[in-house]
């Protein structure tokens, strides 16, 4: 990822016009819970699309061993999809771009 340069959005005090904190106007960054997530789910793309080569060649007992694969694929890409949007929520929460109500504490 480049580094960039991006605008800091001011936060005024209320009652007054002085600056007390800035927030970035990006939500683009990535985290590096997030970087893991995203190289994981990459792997697991690749190793599907071999998977899914060698299931139009194969029949019998190898087609039904190479279904069973990438069922557990799939099922081990939505772990991966759940954490990143976890970090993702986690990122924006930091950033103060996202609050939670009470009720969800």
């Amino acid at each position: 990822m480049t580094a960039r340069k991006w605008i800091e959005i001011p936060i005024v005090e209320q009652g007054s016009n002085r600056v007390v904190g800035g927030f970035c106007s990006t939500l683009d960054a990535v985290s590096a819970a997030e970087l893991e997530a995203l190289r994981q789910l990459k792997r697991l793309r690749a190793e599907a699309e071999q998977v899914k080569q060698q299931l139009q060649t194969q029949s019998g007992e190898e087609r039904e061993r190479l279904t069973r694969r990438l069922e557990a694929l799939r099922q081990e890409a939505a772990v991966w999809r759940n954490k990143r949007e976890q970090a993702t929520l986690e990122k924006h929460l930091a950033l103060g771009h996202v609050t939670l109500s009470v009720q969800s504490l």
